[in-house]
């Protein structure tokens, strides 16, 4: 994330070279900007609001009273009509308001018309920095296909 909160930042400097003095421009290109800029994008939101209601969200609690968050890989957009690497992004944003405590996950994986490759699988992965698996209890997946048996086996091997 900071990678890519440096590029963005990298970036409208440059764009904005002559129009204000570098400090205060500096100043103004905080994360929070880079937060908005991502969840706005250039579809007006939509991309946000699909992931909020159908990717990634919240379900209850369990039995433990922890927040159980629901990814459902079965609802991921098509690579072709969405940028994965900002579709991951806004699920990283949307995983901070869970990160602090913890929280169980349920996958959903039955049924995806689309499932992203394994350089964007290991991209993501590394992406989840230690905040993020933290804090993670538990993670059930409900009706694993034989990829993504696969893929928990590779994961599992890695992790340990």
């Amino acid at each position: 994330m900071d990678e890519q909160y440096r590029q963005w930042k990298r970036s409208v400097i440059a764009e904005r070279m002559g129009l204000e003095p570098l400090s205060n421009l500096e100043q103004r290109l905080t994360y929070d900007a880079f937060k908005a800029a991502v969840m706005r994008g250039d579809d007006g939101g939509r991309l946000l609001n699909y992931v909020n209601a159908n990717v990634i969200f919240q379900a209850g609690v369990d039995f433990e009273s922890k927040p159980m968050v629901v990814f459902c890989a079965c609802s991921l957009p098509s690579p072709r009509d969405v940028d994965y690497d900002r579709l991951l992004n806004l699920i990283i944003f949307r995983l901070d308001e869970f990160v602090e405590s913890d929280y169980t996950v349920v996958m959903l994986t039955s049924g995806a018309k689309h499932s992203p490759g394994w350089n964007w699988m290991t991209k993501a992965y590394r992406r989840l920095d230690r905040k993020y698996r933290k804090h993670v209890k538990n993670v059930y997946v409900v009706h694993p296909s034989m990829w993504s048996k696969l893929l928990f086996q590779v994961i599992g091997r890695i992790v340990r």
